[in-house]
């Protein structure tokens, strides 16, 4: 059962992103306190064929790659006090690394809506009860982010285009055995693109900046464990958004369920999540009797009450 499964795990407080917010932060912390752990959604992703992101590309902090990276941001499309910002990163840069590139089996609605829209994935997390991270919006574009474990910090979009989304995030941890807080910046580049078999492949170059020298120093030592964690936590993601795809286009009930159930979100996110998903339910259901010949009509569309499942029983529907 999807439910039971997920009670038992948590989710890594450095993984805040449906493929737009990431605390590089919780990554150095948690490898100092031992932690190795992603969103789990590797092991759920099996109970169904329809839903897989596979890493087609690993990641990579080569130098090459991130000279390569600095050249493709759309730096020039930004108003003058973005583009401020995000030089004030990339001038006094610790670490890059560009994340694994996935594809992933995803309508592009669906994918699309949880790029404008991550704290409704992340309320979605709290729904399904597997996290407590909170994800609030505080403006547009602008994000209040508290994992409660002792990581907050602020999500801005700098830029939002078709295929490519420009995200800056500043945070700050107060762990245990931390004399004081640990800050950080963060600039996060997403690419995206729909194949023509319908998938969707995406990856996201990350740049780091710590102004402590000291835990520039350690953030570098620890790194190979760090990315690792980064590279998985992008991977459960890209999971996440394809698990959420496949529901919305088979088990319509189920995630209005799921909806009705989201808090620390705007009201009229429930609505929008509904009609997402009515909209890629509609056009699997006439794809599908297409398939079989059959005709295509409302009865045959709508979805029966059994299949409203309570969404503490998700797991057995979500096939």
């Amino acid at each position: 059962m999807l439910h039971s499964f997920l009670r038992r795990h948590t989710v890594s407080a450095s993984a805040v992103m449906v493929c737009a917010c990431l605390n590089w932060t919780g990554f150095c912390y948690a490898q100092q306190a031992g932690t190795d752990s992603v969103i789990p959604f590797t092991e759920l992703a099996q109970t169904s064929h329809a839903v897989s992101a596979e890493t087609i590309e690993n990641g990579d902090s080569g130098r090459r790659q991130r000279l390569a990276a600095l050249e493709q941001l759309p730096l020039a499309q930004l108003t003058p006090a973005a583009q401020a910002q995000a030089r004030s990163v990339l001038d006094h840069l610790s670490l890059y690394r560009k994340l694994p590139t996935v594809e992933l089996t995803a309508d592009s609605r669906v994918y699309d809506y949880f790029i404008s829209s991550p704290d409704v994935a992340v309320s979605i997390w709290r729904a399904m009860d597997i996290s407590n991270v909170q994800l609030t919006r505080s403006g547009p574009a602008a994000y209040q982010m508290d994992t409660r474990d002792g990581t907050t910090g602020q999500v801005e979009v700098l830029l939002r285009q078709p295929g490519k989304c420009l995200v800056l995030c500043q945070g700050q941890l107060q762990g245990p055995g931390l004399p004081r807080s640990i800050q950080a910046r963060a600039l996060m580049s997403l690419q995206s693109r729909t194949t023509a078999a319908g998938t969707v492949i995406h990856h996201c170059d990350l740049f780091v900046c710590f102004p402590s020298q000291t835990i520039e120093t350690i953030a570098r030592l620890t790194s190979p464990v760090s990315f690792r964690i980064a590279d998985r936590n992008f991977e459960e993601i890209s999971l996440f958004v394809s698990l959420m795809s496949n529901a919305m286009s088979t088990q319509p009930g189920w995630v209005e369920q799921i909806g009705m159930k989201m808090d620390g979100v705007p009201a009229e996110s429930a609505d929008i999540l509904r009609s997402v998903t009515a909209s890629v339910y509609v056009d699997a259901e006439r794809q599908r009797l297409s398939a079989l010949g059959q005709p295509v009509t409302l009865d045959a569309i709508l979805p029966p009450v059994t299949r409203q499942a309570d969404a503490g029983t998700a797991g057995e529907r979500l096939r």
